[in-house]
């Protein structure tokens, strides 16, 4: 971004080893940019409006669930009704997981998103601007700092996430 002859990059600043190696704790969270976002072209205004409401990128990749893999992610919903379709969905076409972090982020992204019935969701939220119906709802976010922890360890190992810092260079 440019403004007043200054342009804002991101520097990655320091490697993390986990917790113990970041220089000011952050909050971390899950976000799931789903497969419906891929194929309707929508990673990237996503990622752009996560960026927008201060959420740093910590961690970023796409991959392919498997059903054992998305079963097992899903496995807090097994004996509800939506259980096997949105397995099913969430295997049909790869998907982006990626690691948020920022002052009280689980909270920002979770409003940022807005309610899994995109017709409940407030105006300006993701789900409320691109989502189809309750399964095919675009985002998926940790509900809570434990369960962040926990997902996050599902999907990522400590060395695929990193610190950094934005820093101003003059142009």
């Amino acid at each position: 971004m440019i403004r007043d002859g200054f342009l804002a990059v991101l520097v990655l600043n320091t490697f993390s080893g986990g917790p113990e190696w970041r220089v000011n704790k952050m909050d971390r969270t899950l976000v799931i940019i789903k497969p419906d976002a891929l194929v309707s072209g929508l990673v990237g205004r996503v990622m752009s409006s996560i960026e927008d409401r201060g959420g740093s990128i910590a961690g970023f990749k796409m991959i392919k669930l498997t059903k054992k893999k998305a079963g097992e992610f899903y496995k807090v919903h097994k004996n509800r009704h939506f259980y096997k379709p949105l397995v099913e969905f969430m295997v049909s076409n790869p998907c982006f997981v990626t690691v948020v972090q920022g002052k009280g982020i689980v909270g920002k992204m979770r409003k940022l998103m807005g309610d899994t019935n995109p017709k409940k969701a407030k105006k300006g939220t993701i789900r409320r601007l691109y989502a189809v119906d309750n399964r095919h709802n675009i985002v998926h976010g940790s509900d809570s700092i434990e369960n962040a922890e926990k997902e996050i360890k599902f999907f990522f190992k400590k060395r695929e996430m990193f610190h950094w810092r934005k820093k101003i260079y003059k142009i």
